[in-house]
């Protein structure tokens, strides 16, 4: 490979990206009690008493709200509990250009890429059709199984994955087409492009998870199974949420 000319520009921009994914449940036929037309609400958390520690940890951490009420767009009137969140994040990026000549004599554009103030964030809306009552409210089996899907969306493992694979991709090769110029605005589009596909990659990872929580506990009809994968991050302790399904014979998502 010849070097062509040397080329220097610096790139600071911060990038935002977000996903909206959701996961949804059901009761069985024939228990759904919709009430048309009704429009859900924001559920303020003062009219009950205080969450024990570790789920004011977890609504701190994925930036949750509540939602309570029957909707017209649940797509399904036995949809009882839905959890929708959207990841983003942002960096700073310092990118040095270097254009060379390959073998074949094509231009080359090397990137080497400096990433600095990287962050993951997550914003949570936990959905549930019926309120529950205040006594018990934050021990309700719908709403504990949401919270086990915010569990897996804000495992701080995923922000540190993130940031590792970033730095896996600090140099980016490309092949310049004919009439491709090597400057600012084409190296923002091709870090952007890597960024992203790191993106892509975690949040697909986190739906499987989620798909993966649901099937394993049928909704939150059933527990987790000890030998799940989801075991160690859900049920650290090894304690298990024993949903009340049996009795109300309800599920969430």
């Amino acid at each position: 490979m010849g070097k062509d000319r040397f080329l220097k520009i610096l790139c600071d921009h911060s990038l935002l990206w977000g996903a909206v994914l959701f996961a949804s449940g059901f009761t069985p036929p024939g228990t759904a009690n919709l009430a048309i037309g009704q429009v859900p609400r924001d559920l303020q958390l003062s009219q009950f008493p205080n969450p024990p520690q570790q789920l004011q940890q977890l609504i701190a951490a994925g930036d949750v709200s509540f939602k309570i009420g029957a909707r017209v767009d649940s797509g399904d009137p036995r949809i009882v509990g839905e959890t929708r969140y959207d990841m983003s994040y942002t960096y700073k990026s310092q990118s040095n250009l270097n254009l060379l000549r390959d073998e074949q004599g094509g231009r080359v554009l090397l990137i080497n890429v400096r990433f600095s103030r990287m962050q993951w964030k997550s914003k949570h809306v936990i959905w549930l059709r019926d309120q529950p009552a205040a006594e018990g409210f934050w021990s309700n089996p719908i709403l504990l199984h949401e919270f086990d899907h915010v569990r897996i969306s804000t495992d701080p493992r995923v922000a540190k994955r993130f940031s590792e694979l970033m730095k896996k991709r600090m140099v980016i090769r490309h092949q310049l087409q004919p009439g491709e110029v090597a400057g600012r605005e084409l190296a923002d589009k091709l870090v952007e492009r890597e960024v992203r596909s790191v993106f892509e990659e975690l949040t697909e990872l986190i739906a499987i998870r989620y798909l993966e929580l649901d099937r394993e506990t049928v909704h939150g009809q059933r527990p987790l199974p000890r030998n799940s994968n989801l075991h160690n991050l859900l049920r650290p302790a090894s304690v298990e949420v024993q949903p009340e399904a049996a009795n109300a014979a309800s599920a969430s998502g």
